[in-house]
């Protein structure tokens, strides 16, 4: 780099702005960067002190010729600011007049980032006669900037104008202009590109106004999983901003939507949800999912008052809703709660082996400790755990005995129960919700199977390129990466005959099932499921279990 004589420097840059001369001015400070920094500071300081008339399009013309010293100098910038707000009026005359492209977009970002008063009848009459992109983009970031809600429309024209960057550009002007009307015009282009979707949704989990709650709410009823499971995030992260809009949801009839709804609700976990959810399982929905779901949710919740209403859960006809109901109980087990539990159990029917079970898929300590001195109690969750839970269940509840001194009972345990032979088929299971892969688990073990449980599906992709599985069941809706996603991932390494992969989900849209079809799914089933719903999609694809068992109604996981 030329060394640049700092005393020359100073003085002819001085020169140039007492004589008005503009190009020797602009060639003297595009050197700039070859003086030191203190040199620097006395050249920003003759150009603060130059008259406005002069400094103002000089600096502009500097900005737009030298982006980079623009960049690594913003006083700069500020300067022009400073000026322009003496004479704002000038600046608005140099927007009409300027021709050249580089001068403009630098006065169109000016004007934006100042929110310059009179700007925006300047800016949408640039934005009806320049046809330069790159003056075009300028135009819109900057009547965002400003907030002119009359250029919603001509702002919206953009989200289809073919050109990526432009129709970025739009998305964060609307987002900007955050009025109903801008927030509708993003929501009308949900579900053309899942990039694209994800910057809008951005945009209304930013504003956090109602209205854009409300948008990021509708989206929840997408038919789109990526835009389901990415709006479900953007909610939880929400918090309780997103509360009272949820909860409106729960006055609707559709499953998914309940689901949903439900999901997020649990995971925000704010106690206003709880009396809503109450009465959505009071009026009994008709869709055993929906009331996994709320019992689910519950579960998450501190369900103080009322919670002897969730003992109805233990009765329900689904095994999962029972093993969801009985993990909210454990959540809030109380006194009341523990009195009418005993009584359930103590007929020593299908009744009892019906809540023995839910305790024990559910994980529930608190209760089988409990109800471990009512004999009929005893007597099933002995025989259960001594030859029908899965192994991983059956050492977790025989410790729990040790540690609490029922060391007479476990000695009471039949030793049938073992290790899954080592020639089962390996199974993964993929879901979200730790009481979908509890009962998973229960299932595909009472199949035979050597099942292998994926909270994360990230996880399991990774191990599916360690250790291939004979099969893999996932869910749909997942966070991060879903069902549709996972099975993508999982093609690139192996084909539908070498890794059958098996769609288990609450969801029916088309979409979704034409887009796991698309990505290479085997089969797709619906929840609730049963071990036998499991082990017929097993025997479909011509994957034998090695050890198949006829279950009863009162030992049907799903």
């Amino acid at each position: 780099m030329t060394q640049v004589n700092a005393k020359d420097f100073i003085e002819e840059l001085r020169f140039d702005i007492r004589e008005k001369d503009m190009i020797k001015a602009k060639l003297v400070l595009s050197k700039i960067e070859s003086v030191d920094d203190s040199i620097r500071k006395l050249a920003l300081f003759e150009l603060n002190r130059a008259d406005d008339q002069f400094a103002i399009p000089l600096i502009v013309s500097l900005i737009a010729e030298y982006r980079n010293l623009a960049r690594t100098y913003p006083q700069l910038r500020e300067i022009l600011y400073a000026k322009a707000l003496y004479h704002p009026q000038m600046l608005l005359s140099m927007l009409t007049r300027e021709s050249r492209r580089e001068d403009r977009v630098v006065l169109v970002e000016v004007a934006g980032e100042m929110r310059l008063e009179g700007a925006a009848s300047q800016l949408m009459g640039i934005l009806n006669e320049d046809g330069d992109e790159v003056v075009i983009k300028a135009v819109v970031m900057a009547l965002g900037m400003i907030g002119e809600t009359a250029a919603t429309t001509a702002i919206s024209e953009y989200l289809y104008s073919g050109s990526l960057e432009l129709t970025i550009a739009a998305i964060y002007a609307l987002g900007q202009l955050a009025s109903p009307t801008a927030f509708q015009r993003l929501s009308e282009k949900l579900g053309a590109d899942p990039d694209l979707d994800i910057m809008i949704l951005d945009v209304f989990a930013t504003d956090q106004s109602p209205a854009a709650i409300d948008r990021l709410n509708e989206v929840l009823s997408s038919h789109y999983a990526h835009l389901r499971n990415a709006t479900k995030q953007r909610l939880r992260e929400m918090g309780g901003k997103a509360v009272p809009s949820l909860i409106g949801n729960l006055l609707h009839d559709d499953p998914d939507l309940l689901i949903h709804t439900l999901n997020v609700l649990g995971e925000i976990g704010d106690e206003s949800a709880i009396v809503p959810i109450r009465k959505l399982l009071h009026n009994e929905p008709k869709n055993a999912n929906v009331r996994f779901a709320a019992y689910e949710a519950l579960g998450m919740l501190p369900v103080e008052k009322g919670a002897f209403a969730l003992a109805q859960g233990l009765a329900d006809p689904v095994q999962n809703v029972r093993a969801a109901a009985a993990a909210a109980i454990d959540r809030n087990y109380n006194t009341m709660l523990a009195a009418g539990l005993k009584n359930m159990v103590r007929s020593g029917g299908i009744e009892t082996r019906q809540v023995t079970e839910a305790v024990l898929n559910g994980g529930c300590d608190a209760i089988f400790l409990d109800l471990l001195e009512e004999k009929s109690f005893q007597a099933c969750a002995l025989d259960f755990l001594g030859t029908t839970v899965h192994p991983d269940v059956r050492s977790r509840f025989v410790d729990l005995m040790r540690k609490n001194g029922h060391d007479a009972l476990v000695a009471r345990i039949g030793d049938t129960n073992g290790n899954t032979p080592s020639a089962a088929l390996t199974v993964f299971a993929v879901d979200d919700s730790k009481m979908i892969l509890n009962i998973y688990r229960g299932a595909l073990h009472s199949l035979g199977c050597a099942p292998r449980l994926f909270e994360f599906p990230a996880e399991a992709v990774k191990a599916v390129t360690m250790d291939k599985p004979d099969v893999i069941f996932t869910d749909l809706n997942m966070p991060e990466i879903n069902g549709i996603e996972l099975i993508r991932e999982v093609r690139r390494h192996y084909d539908k005959t070498d890794l059958p992969i098996i769609m288990v989900t609450t969801q029916n849209e088309t979409q979704d099932n034409d887009a796991a079809t698309e990505a290479g799914v085997n089969k797709i089933l619906h929840k609730p499921f049963t071990a036998e719903n499991l082990g017929n999609a097993l025997n479909a694809l011509g994957i034998i279990p090695p050890k198949t068992e006829k279950k009863d109604d009162h030992k049907a996981v799903g």
